[in-house]
């Protein structure tokens, strides 16, 4: 089965279980992945799909403000029926988190209305105290601290405050990725970081997880900080650094040789125009290219053209 429709069943068998009331299903779900830090076949957490199916697209295709109001409620349901859930605590945190993100809207901080920033701040306050509440009881999953990262990141605390806390994470459970990357989220140039200080936060998790994954977050890494799009993808940077990337590339794909991984060994062998490397990669991609690995239709096969015929001076973007 492929990365994509591993993902899938699982997100719509939480977002069926949590939306019909079957709490005790959820709980078996959230303990079995926790306890046993089962991964995809791509080698990222069945704990984190399992959280990501609290998503109000899935839980409600036709999303508006009422739809806020029953996914709460639901959750303080859930609290109530087995008040000893951290999946239930976890969920409800992240019921005050989309609601936080829809009263505030898309636009830049500074050109909200009064009455946006209001129901932001209010709902992130409401988050964080919670969090803080259960923290005791709840930290033993470490999507505990991926959720207080994110609170660290949107309420700017200082370098020195939020290291620490991406430090206690790291001791907690050094392999949940989602924790680094939202570290990651918090030092891109957008919210006052740099390259350099993203590069800072792949390292250090690289360092933490080098003992079971070799240098393979130095790839996840890359890859998740790309997905932001060109404001943060800088190819003249992967370049210089692609000899550390193609490494971690390498040593996430002995661990985790699945399709998704491969695909994106080969894109990025080609961003960083290594035609040597790319043909490796993409000699092994079976049958059709992954397109939710890609950045565009045909991308692989302008790579592909690119590597097999240096002569035509083809041009990949």
């Amino acid at each position: 089965m492929n990365e994509v429709a591993q993902r899938q069943i699982i997100q719509h068998a939480v977002a069926s279980a949590f939306t019909n009331g079957r709490f005790d299903e959820l709980d078996t779900m959230a303990d079995q992945f926790r306890m046993s830090r089962e991964r995809t076949e791509s080698g990222v957490w069945k704990l984190t799909i399992f959280y990501s199916g609290f998503n109000y697209a899935l839980l409600d295709p036709n999303f508006s403000a009422a739809s806020l109001d029953r996914f709460e409620a639901q959750t303080l349901a859930w609290i109530k029926a087995r008040p000893n859930s951290p999946a239930a605590k976890i969920a409800y945190a992240l019921a005050l988190s989309q609601r936080a993100w829809f009263l505030r809207g898309d636009d830049y901080y500074n050109k909200l209305t009064d009455q946006q920033r209001l129901g932001y701040i209010t709902s992130l306050r409401k988050r964080r105290d919670h969090l803080l509440a259960i923290k005791e009881e709840v930290s033993k999953d470490p999507h505990w601290f991926t959720l207080m990262v994110a609170v660290a990141k949107e309420e700017g605390w200082p370098d020195e405050a939020f290291d620490r806390l991406v430090t206690e994470a790291a001791e907690h459970e050094p392999y949940y990725y989602q924790t680094y990357f939202l570290a990651i989220d918090r030092n891109l140039p957008q919210w006052g970081g740099s390259a350099e200080k993203m590069n800072a936060v792949v390292a250090r998790a690289t360092d933490y997880t080098r003992e079971l994954d070799g240098d393979s977050f130095k790839a996840r890494g890359y890859w998740y900080a790309s997905s932001y799009g060109r404001a943060v993808f800088d190819r003249e940077k992967l370049v210089a650094n692609w000899s550390e990337v193609a490494q971690g590339f390498q040593d996430l794909l002995s661990r985790y040789p699945d399709q998704w991984n491969h695909n994106a060994y080969a894109k990025f062998a080609c961003l960083a125009k290594d035609r040597t490397r790319f043909l490796d990669a993409y000699s092994l991609i079976e049958g059709v290219a992954m397109a939710d690995v890609w950045d565009y239709p045909g991308q692989d096969m302008q790579c592909a053209a690119w590597a097999k015929h240096p002569e035509r001076n083809i041009e990949v973007k």
